[in-house]
This record gives C-alpha cells, structure tokens and sequence, in this order.
C-alpha cells in the first residue's frame, strides 16, 4: 500500500488540534508539522500524536513554511492539511483507495467553507500528490503548488482526480478570522509581496479577492487600475487559471453599476482571460442582464472549458443554471429539465441546483 505524508504548518492551535487528530486517524503513515513560534501547547500535542515537528523562525511567507514541511516528508504521497481542516467520515477510506488506483497523481479535496452568515462554499482544493522533489510552493500568502503538480503530472502521464468526501474547514468563521487577525495579516503579506515584486500580478489577485471577502470595495480600484496596467505592459499572468476570476473583479471595481462599459472591457481582455471558465460566465451574466441571445453560447463555451479539471464544478454548476434559466426564460421547458438535471448529477448540494430542480419537477414537459 502506497505510504502517505500528512504535512502542515502550524502555530498556537492548541484548541483545534484535539478534533484535527481525531478526524485524520488513519490517513497518514508519517506525520510532518512545522512549527512556526507556538507559544501554546501546540508542540506537546503533536509530539504526543507521534508528529514529527520541526522548528522554523516565521518567515512572513506560507510558501517557504509549506516547502520545509514537503523537505521532511518521506512518503510516495503527501497530504496538505492545516489544523482547521477536518475529514469527515469516510475520507479515510476514500484516500486510501485514491492512491493505489492507476493513472493518478494528484487529487483535490471536497472543502466545505464555513463563513460568515451561515454561508457554506465548497471549493475542489489541490491537496494531495505524488511526492517529487520539483514540487514547490509559490507565494508569500495563498500559496500555491499547482504549476509544479502540473508539471510533474505531464511527465509521468498522469491525471488529477477528486475525493468526494467534505473536508469540513472553518477558517473562515468570524470568530476564527477575528482571532487570527486574519484581515489585517492577510493584507500585510500580500503588501509585501507586491513590494518584493512590483509586477506580481497574484499578489495583487488575492488583495482583490481579500478586498472582495470583507466588503472593502473602495480599496479594489486602485488595485484594480494597476492590475489594468500590468496587464497592458504584456506581464503574464501566472498560474494561469486565476485569469478569468481576476479580470471579472477589475471590471466590478472599475465599472460598476456600468455593464455596456463593462462588457467593452472583459470585450478587451478575452485575449489575456478568453481561457478560462471564469471568464465567459462572467462575460454570460452580463448578457443575460442584457437580454441578449448571445449569454447562450458564453455559458455553453464555459461549460467546455469546465471538464477534465476536477477543480471546476463551480464553473459547469453555474454554466449549467444558466442554461437552464435561458431555456426558462424562451419557453424550451425541455431543454431547461435537461440543464438542470445535469447541473444535480454535478452539484446536488448546490443552492440554486436544487430551487431549479424543485421548479422544475411541477412543470410538464
């Protein structure tokens, strides 16, 4: 059986850890955390559950924190968890099976983010890989590992694949985000990657994305306007998938309330963003506003875009409620049953999947 790593950075979580540890029982075959400056009983805690942990002076940088952590894993797998991430029942079966089925070599975990108002998303994160040396975090904050997984995915000929079973996350309740002074530290890495980097356009996403989290819109011009620039001086964007989210929130923060102007702008930026899902649902939302026919073939062009990348359900749920609400809307009751009903087999959970569907199952047809 193929031997897993979990690793993680942590600091102060003590309260957590006593659920974190129950919940990955039986998950791993080594235990690797890194330990950033607890001043709790954190380090006792994990020692205690027979973890490794290792020492390492903060570095204002997640990324460097996760690659210390990948330089002590032995296992043919690694795990990334952070201790306020637990497996729900049946994870553990379900990973175990994933790393001995053939062809695969990463997969994304079902997470269930709880925040603020009882809202519960459910992002598809890239937690779990193949060990390789060439595997290397990027990014002071958000770090990402995905280029080098990809990278080392296309040599081996291998394929990502998703474990469906949730991965329950609350780091972004209030009482977590507010204990962490998550906010205000969030904001002083990105600033300070984009100091090490005047052209770092990630950084500059995630500002967006914080900005966006906490309602802080008139912070997202400015930011917005240098992206614009960066854009236009030709600077890629790295990785690319983030594009289409990125170019959606220039365009909200540069123009809001203003859709044809809007729309000439994600018009102007199908060259850098036209690859991505994100970019074509947003492109589709303002059309259909607009009532204009042609939202039909953005929403379908991002359902195209959707498959083969497990970390895609969002874009083929809302792909496909769109579709459902255009045949709504032109009377095709037919066609509406048949959007909707492949939006449930991929998102039974979802919200408007299920509106759609109860809408539905009284109309004949």
């Amino acid at each position: 059986m193929p031997t897993i790593s979990l690793c993680m950075i942590v600091r102060d979580e003590e309260a957590m850890l006593p659920d974190f540890l129950g919940s990955v029982a039986g998950c791993f075959d080594q235990f690797v955390a890194v330990d950033t400056g607890s001043r709790d009983g954190t380090v006792a805690i994990l020692r205690g559950a027979g973890a490794e942990v290792h020492d390492m002076v903060w570095p204002d940088d997640f990324a460097a924190a996760r690659n210390e952590s990948l330089r002590h894993a032995t296992g043919e797998w690694v795990l990334v968890l952070d201790a306020d991430e637990f497996p729900t029942a049946g994870f553990r079966h379900e990973l175990r099976a994933f790393v001995e089925r053939p062809g695969l070599g990463a997969g994304v975990i079902l997470r269930h983010d709880e925040q603020k108002n009882g809202i519960v998303r459910t992002p598809w994160t890239l937690r779990l890989f193949r060990s390789s040396p060439d595997i290397r975090y990027r990014c002071r904050i958000h770090e990402d590992a995905s280029d080098s997984i990809k990278a080392m995915l296309a040599r081996r000929g291998e394929a990502i694949g998703r474990l469906s079973t949730p991965v329950r996350h609350v780091g972004y309740r209030a009482e977590r985000m507010d204990a962490k002074d998550k906010a205000a530290r969030d904001e002083r890495l990105l600033r300070l990657a984009v100091a090490d980097d005047p052209s770092d356009l990630y950084s500059r996403y995630k500002l967006l994305e914080l900005y966006r989290f906490w309602g802080n819109a008139a912070s997202m011009a400015p930011v917005a306007a240098e992206c614009r620039a960066l854009i236009e001086r030709g600077v890629p964007l790295a990785p690319a998938h983030i594009a289409g989210d990125l170019v959606e929130m220039m365009r909200a923060a540069l123009y809001p309330g203003e859709a044809a102007a809007g729309l000439a702008f994600l018009t102007a930026m199908a060259p850098v963003a036209g690859h991505t899902g994100h970019y074509h649902l947003a492109v589709a939302s303002l059309l259909e506003d607009r009532g204009s026919s042609a939202a039909a073939g953005h929403f379908a062009r991002a359902l195209e875009l959707a498959p083969g990348d497990p970390a895609q359900t969002f874009i083929e749920t809302r792909a496909l409620t769109g579709l459902t609400r255009l045949a709504l809307a032109a009377g095709d009751l037919t066609g509406a049953k048949r959007h909707a009903g492949a939006a449930f087999q991929v998102a039974p959970d979802d919200a408007e999947v299920q509106l759609a569907m109860q809408v539905l199952a009284g109309v004949p047809g």
